[in-house]
């Protein structure tokens, strides 16, 4: 009786000690963190439909005083806490996007900026919902899908927007060779499909040879702007 009795307190106490999770307001997941933990420390950079329910999460960056939970990007996906690693990413909170993929229950993708290189520039990050149910950034051959976008005044004319399949397209420019007496350039578009956190190319094409750099800036603003996914729905 005696040798029971220790056997039932033993499980009572380890039922009061449970984790904070049990409490069916409050996801956990990534890392063992909870929405208490990201609710408070946490920033919230954007609102996206992550798995294209309907249902608009914040999306929270936490800063590198966490113990747990620092230097990640969170979400709650499902009643479940996702996140991903960004600290070598230097990610900024402001100036942060949602990009809503085209199609019937397509999920959001969210950009995130770099800080500023020294000479001038930013590297944006595009993340969005993996496969089983965790954050990650949309890369190709584990680089950014998006290229560097350079503001000191040497960078390649490039955008980014959503294709009608429900993926996206990079278009970037590089400079025509031989050189000629006008600086031109020769334009590429590439699309890609997206899945589980992964940029799959699906086809590439030159839309512009040789054209005129003071041409191209009046018929393809867009490349020259900085801004990216201008026509998400």
């Amino acid at each position: 009786m005696r040798a029971l009795g220790v056997v039932l307190a033993m499980l009572i106490a380890a039922g009061c000690g449970s984790d904070r999770g049990s409490n069916p307001a409050e996801a956990t997941g990534y890392r063992g963190c909870t929405t208490s933990d990201v609710a408070a420390d946490g920033k919230v950079v954007a609102r996206a439909d992550l798995d294209g329910t309907d249902g608009l999460e914040p999306v929270r960056l936490i800063g590198a005083t966490h113990r747990r939970c620092g230097n990640s990007l969170v979400a709650v996906v499902g009643g479940r806490l996702v996140g991903t690693d960004v600290g070598r990413l230097r990610l900024k909170p402001h100036g942060a996007k949602v990009v809503h993929l085209r199609g019937e229950a397509a999920a959001d993708l969210v950009l995130l900026w770099s800080a500023p290189h020294p000479r001038g520039g930013s590297q944006p990050h595009l993340f969005g919902l993996g496969s089983p149910g965790r954050l990650s950034e949309i890369t190709i051959d584990g680089q950014p899908v998006l290229p560097f976008v350079a503001t000191d005044g040497g960078g390649s004319p490039m955008t980014a927007t959503c294709t009608r399949s429900g993926g996206i397209a990079v278009s970037s420019a590089v400079a025509h060779q031989p050189p000629g007496i006008v600086l031109a350039w020769d334009v590429t578009r590439t699309t890609y499909d997206v899945h589980d956190g992964r940029a799959v190319p699906v086809g590439s094409s030159l839309v512009e040879k040789a054209a005129a750099d003071p041409a191209l800036r009046r018929s393809r603003p867009e490349l020259f702007s900085g801004e990216l996914f201008a026509n998400c729905r």
